[in-house]
């Protein structure tokens, strides 16, 4: 099991040179869906692998990393948000939780660039056995891991 997740690739990128000089540092991002199903999962199984493909970028799997915890319906300005938004990326500090807030935050670790990207269409939705559709946008998918990475 694993999840699939779309970003921008500058901060793709960033979460990649935070994880090559620390693969245990968590790097949280924001979500506008309620990751439900990869918080009971995580729950259940751990640390699950995500990858990561750059919006408006290729179609293209180009990132993997560990999906390590969700936090649903943050609070804004709750201690618990906080700590969370302490994890942020440079460059996502100033977004807070946006208006409306954000559904779900969540931590990722030892982001790294894949050597030979693939098609996110390969990836297969648990939910019901298809492969994800090539004009997949933001949100997010529990899928099945794929275990020839490099």
């Amino acid at each position: 099991m694993a999840v699939f997740s779309r970003n921008h690739g500058q901060y793709l990128e960033e979460a990649c040179k935070k994880g090559a000089k620390d693969q245990g540092e968590r790097i949280v991002f924001r979500a506008r869906a309620k990751w439900a199903t990869a918080e009971r999962q995580i729950g259940k199984l751990g640390p699950l692998p995500i990858y990561l493909a750059a919006i408006g970028a290729t179609g293209n799997v180009e990132y993997v990393s560990e999906l390590c915890d969700v936090l649903l319906d943050p609070v804004p300005g709750s201690p618990e948000a906080k700590k969370w938004l302490n994890d942020v990326l440079l460059s996502t500090q100033e977004e807070d939780l946006w208006n409306p807030p954000a559904k779900t935050l969540f931590a990722i670790r030892a982001c790294r660039k894949l050597k030979q990207p693939f098609p996110f269409t390969r990836l297969v939705k648990l939910s019901d056995g298809r492969p994800i559709s090539a004009n997949f946008h933001y949100s997010y998918a529990v899928v099945r891991a794929i275990d020839d990475l490099d």
